[in-house]
């Protein structure tokens, strides 16, 4: 029973092993005669290193240069967009209230109309 155990834990493995994407190549300058320059290496990474994150921060100073105390907002006020608002909201409490007040006819004369049919049938 020992001996099924490993067998058994083997058969387990993952099959697939995802790869991690990378979006930019290494830079080797690394040749058979430059053995000893390996601080050339690293100094031309840290150069690359160091354009990406220039880039990344000019990219995040675009985008939050509007930036106020951490909120990016228009710095006016649009009242239109309230008016609309405004009137889209009255627009269908009117409608919601007439349908309401529309029903309650309908029903009331519909059960007025079913009384007087049943009145009519019963001295008839």
């Amino acid at each position: 029973m020992a001996s099924s155990l490993p067998s058994f834990c083997s058969l387990n493995k993952p099959f697939y092993r995802p790869k991690a994407h990378k979006y930019y190549s290494q830079v080797r300058s690394q040749s058979f005669m430059d053995e000893g320059k390996s601080a050339n290496i690293v100094d031309a990474n840290l150069r690359i290193l160091r354009d990406r994150i220039e880039e990344v921060k000019k990219k995040e100073r675009l985008n939050t240069c509007n930036l106020q105390n951490g909120w990016n907002y228009q710095a006016g006020y649009d009242n239109k967009h309230k008016g609309v608002a405004i009137l889209s909201e009255s627009i269908q409490l009117i409608g919601t209230v007439s349908g309401a007040v529309g029903l309650v006819f309908f029903t009331g004369s519909f059960l007025i109309c079913l009384a007087s049919v049943l009145v009519h049938l019963s001295s008839s």
